[in-house]
């Protein structure tokens, strides 16, 4: 395990010496955490990864997942800025002692804006219709457990983006293990994001925001409670950290509250939600904080089949 952690570090820090620009990275949305259950807890999953989100935070908890999961996430990011929104779908199917595999789709729409251009004479011109913008996401994934204390996981993913009439396509994979210490309900998982080519928009090429995280979970022996944190080591920023917690009661209500530090318009300060299960459905709800762009709402519906 420790030589898999080292590893997963320094391809990270190998990440950071080849971006040819660190502090710009392409695909953005990348970054955005799916699941409002995750959200909650202050983005700290990689030592859980207990549900169908496990194929975005750390695809080796597939590996725990025994029964057939989808989900559907739809976020309003930024309050304060008209036309976003992301949609987020996911699945998985349960292979028996192969593991599990995963497979979602996402979408992040950036609304619509003016079309403008200048004369001859330099004066603005208008009324030449609107452009638009998205990005979308195609992830495959699957896991299995190589060991009795020990899962390792992976995905591939398909990125596309437009901008008015120029796209882009970018390839990427993400690879992550899950260790079962001998402390009882306590997990350990490490995972790095994003591995994959730069994306090239026009004449300019960037690359995707790769980053490498550790987590560890813990579930209280006596109480329904579950303690998450998670260390974020991103190539296009300065490192932070995450953590939270999910109090169940009678397994039809949680309540989240969590943490991030980082910067403020990725969703640093204190986040918060709640699930309520009904038979084989879920719903989640998240609160995270923003800066001047405003504060962004999570919905998560979900189900097993």
């Amino acid at each position: 395990m420790k030589r898999l952690i080292v590893v997963l570090v320094l391809g990270v820090l190998m990440g950071e010496v080849f971006a040819s620009d660190p502090g710009k990275t392409a695909m953005a949305f990348l970054k955005v955490g799916q699941g409002a259950r995750i959200t909650a807890m202050g983005e700290a999953f990689v030592g859980l990864a207990d549900d169908v989100n496990a194929l975005y935070w750390n695809p080796a908890g597939l590996a725990k997942i025994k029964d057939r999961e989808a989900t559907f996430m739809y976020l309003k990011p930024f309050q304060e800025e008209d036309g976003l929104s992301y949609s987020h779908m996911a699945t998985t199917v349960p292979r028996g002692k192969d593991g599990s595999m995963g497979i979602s789709l996402s979408y992040f729409g950036y609304g619509k804006e003016e079309r403008t251009d200048i004369d001859s004479g330099g004066n603005p011109v208008t009324g030449l219709g609107n452009w638009t913008a998205f990005d979308s996401l195609f992830t495959i994934g699957g896991a299995m457990q190589i060991q009795k204390n020990l899962s390792v996981g992976g995905s591939a993913k398909l990125i596309y983006g437009e901008i008015d009439k120029s796209n882009a396509v970018g390839l990427a994979c993400d690879i992550g293990c899950l260790y079962f210490p001998r402390i009882k309900n306590t997990t350990l998982g490490a995972v790095i994001k994003n591995i994959g080519t730069r994306v090239k928009f026009e004449k300019e090429s960037d690359p995707l925001p790769l980053c490498a995280k550790v987590g560890v979970s813990h579930k209280l022996n006596s109480l329904p409670i579950i303690f998450v944190a998670d260390a974020t080591i991103p190539n296009d920023n300065n490192p932070y950290v995450g953590a939270g917690l999910e109090a169940s009661i009678q397994k039809t209500f949680a309540v989240r509250l969590g943490a991030r530090s980082g910067p403020a318009d990725e969703g640093s300060g204190l986040t918060a939600g709640l699930g309520i299960n009904h038979r084989l459905f879920s719903f989640d709800f998240a609160y995270q904080p923003g800066d001047y762009l405003g504060d962004s709402y999570f919905v998560s519906l979900s189900t097993k089949y």
